[in-house]
């Protein structure tokens, strides 16, 4: 791609061009959770009021589908700052605006779903959540017996 100009602007303007795509990629996966809480509570009201235990297989599978595509812009996002520290380690005349990033094959993205606390920390506790509701609806209860001293 070709410079904008000489006077030194253009690792400025390649690294704001940069950080404008991380922004994209964090505001990407914080409106996925909001979506995928949305959508998991009212398909699991939905079963729940007509005591619809088998149509809690949809909010289980909407959580890890979402749980997966989260995971696709969270590795999106780190490999676009990984990007922004080579660019910003880059003398002016090197600048040529690329956007080109690291490898985000399958190997990646499956590192990134399982590796990153976050993602777990969120959509495990949904699930388990969901299994809980799945197993009360079905009539398969835990017996949980607390015991406490005198």
């Amino acid at each position: 791609m070709a410079r904008i100009n000489d006077s030194g602007d253009n690792k400025r303007k390649h690294l704001e061009i940069i950080q404008a795509v991380i922004n994209r990629m964090a505001s990407n996966s914080f409106l996925f959770k909001g979506w995928s809480i949305t959508i998991i509570a009212g398909i699991s009201a939905f079963a729940t009021q007509d005591s619809n235990g088998l149509l809690m297989i949809v909010p289980i599978v909407a959580t890890l589908l979402f749980w997966g595509v989260d995971a696709y812009y969270l590795m999106l996002e780190r490999a676009f700052r990984n990007l922004y520290d080579e660019v910003r380690l880059k003398k002016e005349s090197e600048i040529d605006f690329e956007l080109k990033i690291a490898d985000t094959g399958f190997r990646v993205w499956l590192g990134t779903a399982v590796t990153r606390p976050i993602l777990w920390l969120f959509y495990l506790t949904v699930l388990v959540m969901l299994v809980a509701l799945t197993l009360s609806l079905n009539d398969i209860g835990i017996k949980i017996d607390f015991i406490h001293g005198s």
